[in-house]
């Protein structure tokens, strides 16, 4: 390899990086929506005390994430196709303004209603989240075709990690004084009253959503369209077909890499075969309707198969990430402590996504599967004795929790690359994500209308009861790659 080749070689790899960071900054931004569960305590406190609904309940605050649920399939669909037509850039930046200005208006919507808290931190802050969601995480794949699982799992790691640094963000701009909530109903719930703290709440939102504009942009900047996607191809040109079977002439080993011919030699044919059976193909296949592309989906058994194991993971991960803060109240009284168990769970949120991920490259989706929802259930089942453990055993457990349920963020779109093709990953996410609002609004419906008779012991035993379902679906799961490999 001559010393043009090296640079050429060079380039890519710092591209690829570039492309890895990127996609992680904005995700960062976008997973900050895991604070939810911090900082909703502090939410239904200042509506209970600064606007005229004064019989809110922490539990109400699940009405925001059933709203932000609802967009989720549509935006990651919308996502898909404006990746798919007007590029990876534009689709993510698309996606971030709404997710920013989603945040901002909460400034003012907190000052009025939960309805209105509803529309612009949930419904409409995660639209924009769920249409950024999945360009960064399908270029990715594209820079790394031979890791697609691992590559999805570095992306989506910074979906996971974004509570790390924000739930710090929140806590010490709202309550720097580690003060706990001073108001306990007959109940048992708990809520702040302080003035000092209650002022900041509003605020700390046009806060965050600066944070985020800066952090966004840069990550949008850092996210290069692949090189095979800028070139011109032909619809006649035969070398498609041949790609297709993996058929590649003497005179195709010498198409143009970014721009230049490449000569024949051993590690050039391998760049190059890459390029054209993944990248090229991709393109080809990336022109079929729409409509033909999501009839596959839903024509698909595995599809359904991992459509109710994401609902039942997920479903019964939604009391932990919504109601941990509010449980924890009612035997741990240290609000700093709390907001650091969000935050210390953020991490394994994080970095166990990649580790799923290579988990699944390397023994399967079955192995992977079985073992997250294992560890899911044992967790769910058995929280309630950190009440006698003490807070330290309370953080152990949630981060467990995090850990096991973050599986699905790294295993499901690579699931659905490798069942559909990488090139159709975004858009496909919109129908397996219809699980995560469906999941959502049948999570909070239950913790609205049965935490007062379940308790928060039944609470948690029903989500075990979840995971084992999901444990027992995964057998029936026998799906193959494009190839013909079992998954």
């Amino acid at each position: 390899m001559d010393d043009q080749d090296r640079k050429r070689t060079t380039m890519y790899k710092i591209k690829t990086t570039c492309v890895i960071v990127g996609g992680i900054l904005v995700h960062l931004c976008l997973g900050s929506f895991y604070i939810f569960g911090n900082i909703s305590p502090y939410m239904i406190s200042y509506l209970r005390n600064r606007t005229s609904e004064h019989t809110l309940r922490n539990e109400d605050n699940l009405w925001i994430a059933n709203a932000a649920s609802l967009a989720t399939p549509f935006a990651l669909t919308i996502g898909g196709l404006l990746d798919r037509y007007l590029g990876v850039r534009i689709a993510t930046g698309a996606g971030c303004v709404f997710y920013c200005l989603g945040v901002a208006l909460t400034y003012f919507t907190i000052q009025k209603s939960l309805v209105f808290v509803a529309l612009s931190y949930g419904l409409l802050s995660n639209f924009g989240s769920f249409i950024a969601y999945g360009p960064p995480a399908q270029t990715a794949v594209k820079w790394l075709p031979e890791r697609p699982t691992f590559a999805v799992g570095m992306i989506v790691c910074g979906f996971g990690g974004g509570a790390l640094v924000f739930n710090q963000v929140v806590t010490a701009y709202i309550n720097p004084d580690n003060l706990s909530p001073d108001l306990e109903t007959s109940d048992g719930e708990k809520y702040f009253t302080n003035k000092a703290v209650l002022d900041r709440i509003p605020s700390v939102f046009l806060l965050l959503a600066g944070i985020y504009v800066c952090a966004q942009f840069l990550g949008v900047l850092l996210i290069f369209t692949h090189p095979s996607e800028k070139k011109e191809v032909s619809n006649k040109d035969t070398t498609h077909e041949k790609c297709q079977y993996g058929a590649v002439s003497k005179d195709e080993e010498k198409l143009s890499v970014n721009g230049e011919d490449t000569e024949d030699n051993e590690n050039k044919r391998r760049l190059l075969l890459v390029y054209l059976n993944v990248f090229f193909v991709s393109r080809q296949i990336s022109k079929a309707p729409v409509k033909t592309v999501l009839l596959k989906v839903l024509t698909n058994k595995n599809a359904y198969i991992w459509w109710f194991i994401l609902f039942l993971i997920y479903g019964g991960m939604t009391f932990a990430n919504s109601l941990y803060k509010a449980y924890g109240q009612t035997f741990i009284s240290d609000d700093h402590f709390l907001a650091l168990v969000g935050s210390i769970s953020s991490i394994f949120n994080c970095l166990c996504r990649p580790m799923w991920g290579i988990i699944m490259d390397k023994y399967g989706f079955q192995v992977a599967v079985k073992i997250a929802s294992a560890c899911f259930v044992c967790l769910s089942c058995t929280i309630m004795h950190t009440e006698s453990l003490g807070k330290i055993a309370f953080l152990v457990w949630i981060c467990g929790l995090y850990a096991s349920s973050s599986a699905v963020w790294a295993i499901g779109p690579a699931t659905l690359a490798k069942l559909f093709g990488v090139e159709h990953m975004a858009i496909n996410m919109g129908f397996i994500f219809i699980a995560v609002t469906a999941a959502a609004i049948t999570g909070g419906l239950v913790g609205l209308n049965l935490q007062s008779d379940l308790g928060w012991h039944g609470l948690f035993l029903l989500a075990g009861f979840m995971g084992a379902t999901a444990f027992l679906i995964t057998f029936f799961f026998d799906g193959k790659d494009t190839e013909g490999r079992p998954i």
